[in-house]
């Protein structure tokens, strides 16, 4: 099976990036196969990247992965600039035989939009959403938060190898 890269946005939240990275770890099909972790993100919310990067090395690390980790800040209200980044990493993945994880809970909108109209012509593993459903909640890690009040949805259905 082709290797995973995972693509997450960062908005407001760094707990929803890491939860669902964590969720998607514990509970997902095909975690063994992440070979690279690359998290995107505002300039305004920059100063959350050190923390969700060693994170995300945690959790990998107690799965026994050693994902490569990238950044990549965008301006805010980026709009173009962030689907041209995504248009060119995903053709870079696609070359090098990867298929590709997105996790949106956490992207603004802007973000959201420009990866997922890019995402359409490569091969790729899942889209995640990992929603919270008791606001009482935001600012835990994931084992803190009744697993029934965070339910996520791939919007691709069950994992599939192609686009």
């Amino acid at each position: 099976m082709s290797p995973i890269a995972y693509v997450a946005l960062l908005g407001r939240s760094p707990w929803a990036t890491v939860n669902t990275y964590y969720k998607v770890m514990k509970e997902g099909k095909g975690k063994r196969d992440i070979r690279r972790v690359y998290v995107f993100t505002e300039e305004r919310y920059r100063r959350s990247l050190p923390r969700v990067v060693r994170a995300v090395q945690t959790i990998s690390e107690a799965y026994n992965l050693r994902p490569s980790i990238e950044t990549v800040v965008i301006p805010d209200y980026g709009f173009f600039e962030a689907d041209r980044r995504f248009k060119e990493l995903f053709t870079k993945l696609g070359a090098e035989g990867y298929r590709i994880g997105l996790d949106i809970t956490s992207g603004r909108k802007a973000l959201v939009a420009a990866a997922i109209v890019q995402i359409r012509e490569f091969p790729v593993s899942f889209i995640v959403y990992m929603g919270l459903l008791d606001m009482d909640f935001p600012d835990r890690p994931y084992m803190m938060i009744p697993t029934h009040m965070q339910p996520i949805k791939n919007f691709l259905g069950e994992e599939r190898n192609g686009s």
